[in-house]
């Protein structure tokens, strides 16, 4: 008892002095950034102090977890690499928000980027370099972000693209900026559901993996020695057990894509986007669609010809199904084709849509109909989905519920079976 709280008070202590030398670095540097440069004795202090904090950490959730361990490493591994990618999210959003101020007060962007990259020293620092060196080279805003390798949303690219070329930058990236707050907090919602719920599958199949190697065979050598048959729930449980493991194959298949899921569930935290998880991309096509019909909007206001600005927009969309369509509707545009018949035949807007834009065009509010389209899609987009998780995510509880009280009854049944025969 006393070596075990010995052991973990050290990693804690380790880990705490994992912080202690990255925190007294990072203030080191920051008092003298200005006449100190980086060298090799402080990358070498910032190594150690991450592999102290990373030792301590996981040597001390080690200790706790015990025979467990290895579970409690993977979720502590987990957490960790969340934390990471919400900060650097977070310090992506900060330089945008930057380079937003700067084009609305005529800042020169390479200014701002420089500015913002003189308060860092870590890789996200040397990458806003990068991009400042692009942007005083005469790189468009898009290009440079992606040469810098910054890894911001195709929508962000989109806006920094069109926003330079419409010579309304500011505007274009305050615009991406307060873009889909209410989506965003149900895809959150739905990814931690969806995180959970695999968790909980993953715990107790391990548990029951447990079960089946060390109880249950020890439950049907008592049941043999008193000449007690085993009951139907336990041959019943043994049975898919073994159905399982003769079908490894199958399971491992799904043990993978189970994988795929986690990580796509983690994907909130990243520079990606968690609407294309499995089930979650049909509800979202109509909300990809008000991408367009929002950029479309813009370019009615600037006067600026709408297959221009559809093969603009196609070059920036990740789904090629959606990026053909658009195409397709430039090019029957450019024949000669009315508008809203060539989006409709595409399958862009539907029917009524059509009727909306074409009464719009005529009173002269099209640029106002095609944004309060745009903003219905995804309302009605984010509304489907949070129904779906709330009728879906209740279900799946109750359906692994039932599949525990099935599980604890075939294990307890024979308990109950012996004490009826020895009585």
């Amino acid at each position: 008892m006393v070596e075990g709280l010995l052991a973990f008070f050290l990693s804690a202590a380790l880990a705490i002095a994992g912080l202690a030398i990255l925190w007294a670095q990072g203030r080191a540097w920051a008092e003298n950034r200005r006449t100190i440069a980086p060298d090799w004795l402080a990358s070498a202090t910032t190594a150690l102090g991450w592999v102290l904090f990373l030792v301590g950490v996981f040597a001390a959730v080690g200790l706790m977890a015990h025979a467990f361990f290895l579970l409690a490493w993977i979720v502590a591994a987990l957490i960790l690499i969340t934390l990471f990618h919400r900060y650097r999210a977070v310090e992506r959003r900060s330089l945008l928000w930057t380079l937003m101020l700067a084009a609305e007060r005529g800042i020169p962007l390479h200014t701002a980027a420089r500015a913002f990259a003189e308060e860092r020293r870590d890789a996200t620092g040397q990458r806003v370099r990068d991009l400042a060196e692009y942007l005083e080279a005469g790189l468009p805003l898009a290009l440079a972000l992606k040469r810098s390798h910054l890894h911001f949303p195709q929508a962000v690219l989109l806006s920094a693209e069109l926003g330079q070329q419409t010579g309304n930058l500011g505007s274009a990236l305050r615009k991406a900026l307060g873009r889909g707050d209410d989506a965003e907090f149900v895809f959150r919602s739905a990814v931690e559901r969806v995180f959970y719920l695999a968790c909980l599958v993953f715990i107790g199949l391990c548990i029951l993996t447990f079960m089946m190697v060390k109880i249950v065979p020890a439950l049907v050598k008592i049941l043999t020695e008193f000449s007690v048959t085993a009951p139907a729930a336990l041959r019943a449980l043994i049975t898919v057990s073994r159905v399982l493991i003769d079908f490894w194959p199958a399971i491992l298949l799904l043990a993978a894509l189970g994988l795929v899921i986690l990580v796509r569930s983690l994907s909130r935290q990243t520079v990606y986007s968690p609407r294309y998880l499995p089930g979650m991309i049909a509800s979202w096509q109509r909300a990809d669609r008000s991408v367009i019909l929002q950029w479309l909007a813009h370019a009615v206001r600037q006067g600026r010809p709408l297959p221009e600005m559809m093969r603009l927009v196609a070059g920036y969309l990740t789904r090629a199904g959606l990026r053909r369509k658009l195409q397709r509707a430039a090019k029957r545009i450019d024949q000669g084709a009315e508008w809203t018949g060539c989006l409709q035949k595409c399958g862009l807007i539907g029917k009524p849509e059509a009727a909306v834009f074409r009464a719009a065009e005529r009173t002269g509010n099209l640029a106002w109909a095609l944004e309060e389209m745009a903003e219905s899609h995804v309302r009605r987009s984010v509304y489907r989905i949070q129904a779906w998780v709330n009728v879906a995510f209740p279900a799946s509880l109750l359906a692994l519920g039932g599949c525990v009280l099935l599980i604890a009854f075939a294990i307890l049944s024979p308990l109950f079976k012996m004490i009826l025969c020895l009585t």
